[in-house]
């Protein structure tokens, strides 16, 4: 099926290019990438989800810190009415755990009986406190559930924050391809203009036998590549809308338009003050460092088990019977008796496994921290150098796209005055095209690469850096 030139070119032109001029656009709101970030992370699943694992962190150090608190317990089973009743129990239990191992406890409590005489309480006082000597000796044994606690909540913070650079950097990366491929469709739509323009002249041209048959067929060839060229590019601007409406956690109803155009300026860094700030900063290390701790104490808590359980207690208790509830408890009467127990285990396989275990475990968390380190400092000599190479090819890229206009330009005025065909109009409209894409993308890779230079140098401020 063959169809006349200007058929295609207003099918072209009705199908192709934008229906909405740019006072529409103007209507729909802009959209920063500050904003879109702020937005990002407030509702994206990840960072909500890493701050309920902070909150869960922190729940866990209540929990941990509740074992060290005054542990309070009734113990009441009465009647209602008479209070005389056989087999009626009213008591209280009160302990606490310090942590140097110390544990304090007291117990009061009465219960009725009957007997020949008649009915009578019998009332139970006893007030302990217990210290280990050597086994479970010290805040540094005492203290360990506290410790693991705040190691788990400072774990969760850190990489809260790491998800949170993820994903301003994830968020500016497609911000940023989305500026560049609606400049890119802009192009596109000029290539497409100037496509039509060629055929058009084109055509004159061979009405007046100036050119041949060739040269139309080259100019509607033009023409339906830059018409497939917009319609991509343009689907590409829409998946690029959809994706930043995802990680924003927006429906597809949310419309926006994003900043005129692209800043990209490449931070003036060396290489070994990019080494020395990423060893000094990155979450990733200060995590590995908090692991390595960890792992000491571990090994520490692993030789204190080895010791014998040598504990020594101080108790005063005080039985009483009486007539009444009130008479049966009191504060005179208490005896003091003071008692140790001690207890080592003849087979310390366990515990000599545990311990050769955690140093074990101590060597190869030493061993991975180095590793990252050399991997740090190799990742920030790498992205210094990806911003340089990125800063040459904006440079020549920008060269690229002059030299191209040049070209467009005087190939388009030979052909006007008849001193060539078409063939070299198209090729270099081709040609600016081209340039024009490689621009806008290395345009946006180097703003991308300046932020991951600060991801990677552990110095991104997500709400600060992020413009």
């Amino acid at each position: 099926m063959r169809f006349h030139a200007g058929a295609i070119v207003t099918l072209a032109s009705l199908v192709l290019l934008p229906s909405n001029g740019p006072y529409a656009q103007e209507s729909v709101p802009l959209l920063t990438l500050a904003e879109a970030v702020g937005l990002a992370l407030a509702n994206n699943e990840r960072v909500i989800g890493s701050r309920e694992s902070v909150a869960q962190a922190r729940l866990g150090r209540n929990l941990a810190a509740s074992a060290f608190g005054t542990q309070v317990t009734p113990n009441v089973l009465g009647s209602f009415g008479q209070s005389d009743v056989r087999n009626q129990t009213y008591g209280v239990g009160a302990s606490r755990r310090f942590t140097t191992g110390t544990e304090v406890r007291m117990d009061m409590g009465a219960a009725t009986f009957r007997n020949q005489i008649g009915n009578f309480y019998a009332a139970d006082t006893t007030l302990l406190v217990s210290q280990p000597l050597l086994r479970g000796f010290g805040p540094a044994v005492g203290r360990r559930p506290l410790e693991r606690a705040d190691h788990r909540i400072a774990i969760a913070e850190r990489q809260h924050g790491l998800t949170e650079q993820q994903l301003a950097i994830e968020v500016a990366g497609v911000y940023y391809r989305l500026i560049a491929q609606r400049e890119l469709a802009a192009a596109a739509r000029r290539a497409l203009e100037n496509a039509e323009r060629l055929l058009a002249a084109s055509e004159a041209k061979l009405r007046a036998n100036l050119v041949s048959q060739l040269d139309v067929f080259r100019a509607r060839q033009l023409v339906a590549e830059a018409g497939g060229q917009l319609f991509d590019v343009e689907g590409a601007v829409e998946d690029l809308k959809d994706q930043l409406r995802f990680l924003m956690s927006r429906d597809v109803d949310y419309d926006f338009r994003v900043a005129a155009a692209i800043t990209a300026r490449p931070d003036p860094v060396t290489a070994p003050a990019a080494v020395e700030l990423a060893l000094r900063n990155r979450i990733e290390l200060r995590d590995m460092d908090a692991v390595v701790e960890d792992a000491e104490r571990d090994v520490r808590f692993a030789r204190h088990q080895l010791l014998p359980q040598l504990d020594i207690s101080l108790a005063l208790t005080r039985r009483e019977t009486a007539d009444s509830l009130r008479d049966a408890f009191g504060v005179d009467r208490f005896e003091p008796v003071t008692f140790f127990s001690m207890s080592t285990p003849l087979d310390r396989t366990r515990e000599e496994t545990g311990l050769r275990t955690a140093v074990i475990e101590h060597g190869r968390r030493v061993r991975a921290r180095d590793t990252l380190r050399r991997r740090i400092a190799q990742e920030a000599r790498r992205a210094v150098r990806m911003q340089r190479r990125l800063a040459n090819r904006l440079e020549s890229a920008a060269v690229s796209v002059e030299f191209a206009e040049r070209e467009v330009e005087l190939a388009t005025l030979r052909f006007q005055r008849g001193l060539s065909n078409n063939l070299n109009v198209v090729n270099a409209q081709a040609n600016l095209l081209n340039a024009t894409t490689r621009r806008l993308a290395v345009l946006a890779d180097l703003a991308v690469a300046r932020l991951d230079l600060l991801a990677t140098l552990g110095t991104l401020d997500v709400r600060r850096d992020v413009r």
